[in-house]
């Protein structure tokens, strides 16, 4: 039997927050949310629609900021980092060089 995936958000100081998904294995990956006045930018999506839009509501209860994300980092074109991106859709979604090519072939992340 899988182990149970512990999700949690933890307020790092300053606007800045982790969300962990432990023990981590595989598509269970971390994301990052920064805050600053009204502006959020959210680093990584996670690996689909459902645990994404858990994420979201969790940060949506913190900092006031969260319940708009401006920007959104892609930090590589891997599934667990950016299958979420749908629901965040208005957010200008940035990714490096690298990344966004893959990112874009991918029917299943959005880039703009």
């Amino acid at each position: 039997m899988a182990a149970a995936v512990e999700k949690e958000l933890h307020e790092l100081g300053n606007g800045i927050y982790a969300y962990t998904q432990l023990p981590g294995s595989w598509g269970w990956s971390n994301a990052g949310l920064i805050t600053d006045g009204d502006q959020s930018l959210l680093v990584d999506t996670l690996f689909d629609a459902k645990i994404t839009a858990e994420m979201l509501e969790s940060m949506r209860r913190v900092p006031p900021a969260a319940s708009r994300i401006g920007t959104v980092v892609n930090t590589h074109g891997n599934g667990d980092h950016c299958f979420g991106n749908s629901l965040v859709a208005n957010a200008e979604i940035i990714g490096t060089r690298t990344t966004n090519p893959r990112t874009r072939r991918s029917s299943r992340c959005s880039m703009q």
